[in-house]
């Protein structure tokens, strides 16, 4: 019985049983102390964004008046109410205004005042953060909205290629009370397909629009016509209001821009 336990016990040590480390095992845990510790959780973070593009942008307390030294306004001659009669200037905005500017030559045009370049290019050139564009009046004749969308859509596109941080507003336009060459209904029906296709291009691109229509017109939708000196273009009053309504009507982006962390 002792030979064959001495027997056993040779085996045993010649397999080399027993409890001894491998080498490897060891010198892996040596230069790693940490290896054996259970590994710390690792969180991934996302960033969502719960704006409702396809809603204007909800009125909440002005802005404060140093936002428009950050803010360029560019537009038709709408937009030069702002600039003759509002005090945004004052507070720092760029405003940017053409006569009979359509869509299709923001490419050549110059603003009225506060430059010589091609408006478009004054866009792009922008180092502001908050830009505004106003612009559809003097295309409203028109009949072909299909191919008016997709050319602002273009020129969108061409514009987030350089702002795609920045935030971009298109207002809509507002109902004239009358313009020449045009009948009062079918000028309704144009206003009505041109601010149709703005809104689309609004949610489709992840950009804002404005819409004063709620506080600016009147009870058959036309707007106000003690804001209007000629019908179309904003007086004082109107050009104080436009420029009250704006700063009435402005993204805090930390409002609606989260990160969760999971």
């Amino acid at each position: 019985m002792k030979k064959l336990f001495s027997m056993i016990l040779c085996a045993c040590i010649l397999c080399g049983c027993g409890s001894k480390k491998e080498p490897e095992a060891d010198a892996a845990a040596s230069e790693n102390p940490e290896a054996t510790e259970e590994a710390a959780p690792v969180y991934a973070c996302r960033t969502f964004d719960y704006y409702d593009y396809s809603k204007p942008v909800p009125a909440s307390a002005a802005i404060n008046d140093d936002y428009f030294k950050d803010a360029l306004i560019a537009g038709d001659s709408r937009i030069g109410s702002l600039y003759m009669f509002s005090d945004l200037r004052d507070k720092g905005a760029e405003i940017l205004y053409t006569t009979s500017i359509s869509l299709w030559r923001i490419y050549d045009l110059a603003p009225d005042e506060g430059g010589d370049k091609p408006m478009f290019d004054m866009i792009m050139d922008t180092e502001r953060s908050s830009i505004y564009i106003l612009i559809g009046i003097n295309e409203i004749r028109n009949n072909n909205f299909d191919a008016w969308g997709e050319e602002f859509g273009a020129v969108i596109d061409e514009i987030l290629s350089k702002h795609a941080d920045d935030s971009i507003y298109l207002i809509l336009n507002y109902q004239p009370r009358g313009l020449s060459d045009i009948d009062d209904e079918t000028l309704k029906q144009h206003v009505l397909e041109e601010n149709t296709r703005m809104k689309q291009i609004a949610e489709q691109k992840r950009i804002y629009y404005i819409d004063i229509s709620d506080e600016m017109t009147d009870g058959s939708g036309l707007v106000k016509d003690e804001l209007v000196w000629d019908g179309l273009h904003f007086n004082i009053d109107g050009a104080t209001q436009f420029a009250d309504y704006l700063a009435r009507h402005v993204v805090r982006k930390d409002s609606y821009v989260k990160e969760i962390c999971e």
